[in-house]
């Protein structure tokens, strides 16, 4: 009896020590589970902010910058010029030429006539300012007289016709002189026109209405007058299938030199393109 007795309360203890260990091992988890929110002692730190990854982080764009970042560039306005261009410049039109027409000492039969001109002009164009050179072939019923010129000119700032006013000055000579300007000099039996020469200084200006077609074309009339101051060679006996009278051997023309004073009105069409740099 005493050997059950010993036994049953060998069982009894272990039993309790196994529910007593049981209860301390699940006691902590269920009071953490059983632990309202927000009435819990422990608090949760806050995460600290990386530094790197904040400087890293893109700014949100606010609706101005989004509209300034996609907004197109104005256009440029094609009504203004660039400052700075070369310009190369084509002329044609008609022209009345007297080169005798103030002082006339010359010796021609005839020193007014009409007839059609060509020129080309290149230049430097800063802003308003032109400088450059023109070349200039007057052919006429009597003469072709050739110009080489420097000019200088001035451009109005109006829109959408541009006045120019230019001013030039160079050197002109004859590349022919008809027969017909020195008919009543020649012997009756002259087959072949004898030789004469005119060269000299010109002087002169024009005013051009340029109207603008594109920002670098531009196409006007002109308006010019000239002033030549032109000296004729002394010209050699012409040949003659007859005698050569003393009338003509005593003429002023192969007896010595001549000049003349005389204008050139012109009008035309000129065109300008530039190349601006």
């Amino acid at each position: 009896m005493l050997l059950c007795s010993s036994r049953v309360l060998a069982l009894r203890i272990v039993s309790a020590t196994m529910v007593a260990a049981a209860i301390l091992a699940f006691a902590p988890t269920a009071a953490a589970q059983g632990t309202p929110a927000g009435t819990g002692t422990a608090t949760t730190a806050p995460k600290k902010t990386d530094p790197k990854k904040a400087e890293a982080a893109p700014a949100t764009a606010t609706p101005a910058t989004a509209e300034a970042s996609t907004a197109k560039p104005a256009a440029e306005d094609d009504s203004k010029d660039v400052n700075r261009a070369v310009y190369i410049s084509v002329d044609i039109g008609f022209t009345r030429a007297d080169v005798g027409g103030i002082s006339n000492n010359t010796g021609f039969d005839k020193t007014s006539v009409n007839g059609f001109f060509g020129g080309l002009g290149l230049g430097y164009r800063y802003k308003d300012l032109r400088i450059g050179a023109r070349f200039r072939d007057s052919d006429t019923t009597e003469y072709s007289l050739w110009a080489v010129m420097g000019e200088i000119g001035y451009g109005l700032p109006f829109r959408p016709v541009s006045p120019v006013l230019f001013a030039h000055a160079g050197y002109m000579f004859s590349n022919g002189v008809e027969r017909g300007a020195i008919a009543s000099a020649l012997p009756a039996g002259n087959v072949l026109t004898p030789q004469v020469q005119l060269d000299g200084l010109v002087v002169g200006g024009e005013i051009v209405a340029s109207l603008w077609l594109t920002k670098f074309l531009r196409v006007g009339p002109f308006l010019g007058v000239d002033f030549s101051w032109l000296h004729r060679s002394q010209v050699a006996l012409p040949q003659s299938i007859v005698p050569i009278t003393a009338d003509t051997r005593n003429n002023a023309l192969y007896n010595d030199s001549g000049s003349g004073v005389g204008y050139l009105l012109s009008i035309g069409i000129r065109g300008t393109g530039d190349i601006g740099f």
